[in-house]
């Protein structure tokens, strides 16, 4: 494919990108029903409740590492597609279920389908977009996801204010994405004819008299520096999901705004992060390697901003803040993931690694804010967003240090 679509390629460019509309629905759609479900589940405490947001992520982990083998022997197509009805059947019976426990159970089953369709939204776009065009692919599929957030957001906040279990009906969505994958993307081509390219193999050599040794794949030394890379996208989503499973319950706890005021602080969220995302790449253009601590400053301010709010538009400030960061860092390390991979495989194999890391993070995240209250003794969601805050910012200034001295090492070489 060309760096520019053509009017036949238009309705494969959908399709894929419409993968990633569905991926952040995976847990944080349903964040403006919490308070709903903590009403109907008035025993249980705020961890508990919260679980409904962090179950899926914990079952993503390890449907992710069996979609790349799964891949391998049914197609991606295939797997896309079963990923999408496991999604469906999980996301909608969730809000049938008579009870927690099985809520959470119909929440395990859509992670496990979102771990099966999340890979592939970055998969797809490999073989599929090439140049250019590939590059801002990455930045629209973090818009189009913020895109579908915003959407979702409203139409949960109303939902859940006429029933918390019609908040799980924003699942239906995946229908269309279903739709579009049937009938525009293309199925896999046969082994060895794969549009994004093989493995490199050592040559065949036929030795007299014997059959063709078979191809070998190369071995790769470890990519340390994407491992750091994939490890940074771990501890990013330890702070960015904080946001998402507090947000409500801090609302109804401080007596901010009315039932559905956390829909439209989660919209503005979303609609922070579709807009900073069509603008990544212009950004990261200006900000060059201080990028990552403008994102780490945005987040960081946005999370202080939280800390000290007390109304609806003050919230709001902050959660533009915090949710436009994420745009920036969740292109710019898929980017650094693309640019480190040494072979297609292996940047398959990172993706997945990535993706992992992006979903323990969000699995961990409040555990890791219960293991800083306990250290500190302070408490509450105020001292989670001051604590993120002060982390952030220290990262903000370790990038900055780091980018000074090798600007100066570069100058002195010189």
């Amino acid at each position: 494919m060309s760096n520019e679509l053509s009017k036949e390629q238009r309705p494969l460019f959908w399709a894929v990108l419409s993968v990633s509309t569905i991926t952040i629905l995976s847990s944080t759609a349903v964040s403006p029903a919490l308070a709903g479900i903590k009403a109907a589940f008035p025993d249980l405490a705020d961890s508990t409740i919260q679980l409904v947001l962090l179950i899926p992520p914990l079952c993503i982990i390890p449907a992710c590492f069996l979609c790349g083998p799964m891949a391998e022997r049914f197609g991606r197509k295939r797997v896309l597609l079963f990923g999408i009805a496991l999604y469906l059947l999980g996301g909608l019976g969730a809000g049938l279920m008579p009870t927690f426990s099985l809520m959470l159970a119909a929440r395990g089953l859509l992670g496990v389908g979102c771990g099966f369709i999340t890979p592939m939204a970055q998969a797809l776009i490999g073989p599929h977009f090439k140049g250019s065009l590939r590059e801002r692919m990455l930045g629209y599929s973090a818009s189009a996801s913020y895109m579908m957030g915003i959407v979702a957001s409203f139409t949960v906040s109303w939902l859940a204010a006429v029933n918390w279990r019609l908040s799980f009906c924003i699942y239906l969505v995946a229908l269309v994405v279903l739709a579009l994958n049937i009938l525009y993307l293309p199925g896999d081509l046969p082994p060895g004819k794969t549009a994004s390219g093989a493995l490199p193999m050592v040559p065949e050599a036929a030795p007299a008299g014997g059959e063709a040794i078979r191809p070998r794949p190369e071995r790769l030394s470890p990519n340390w520096r994407a491992m750091l890379v994939i490890l940074a996208m771990g501890l990013v989503n330890v702070a960015f999901y904080i946001f998402s499973v507090s947000i409500a319950l801090f609302m109804a706890q401080e007596g901010i705004g009315g039932e559905s005021s956390s829909g439209g602080v989660v919209a503005v969220f979303m609609l922070s992060g579709f807009f900073v995302g069509l603008v990544t790449a212009r950004i990261r253009e200006s900000a060059g390697p201080y990028t990552n601590a403008v994102a780490a400053l945005m987040m960081g301010g946005g999370y202080l901003v939280l800390a000290l709010g007390t109304s609806v538009p003050v919230l709001c400030l902050g959660a533009a803040g915090v949710g436009g960061s994420y745009s920036i860092f969740y292109s710019g390390i898929f980017l650094q993931i693309l640019h480190l991979s040494r072979t297609p495989r292996e940047n398959t194999r990172l993706v997945t690694y990535a993706t992992a890391a992006l979903f323990l993070g969000q699995f961990v995240s409040v555990a890791l804010m219960q293991t800083a209250e306990t250290l500190t003794g302070f408490s509450g969601y105020r001292f989670r967003f001051a604590f993120l805050a002060a982390m952030l910012g220290s990262a903000a200034a370790g990038v900055i240090v780091y980018a000074l001295y090798r600007k100066r090492a570069r100058t002195d070489a010189q």
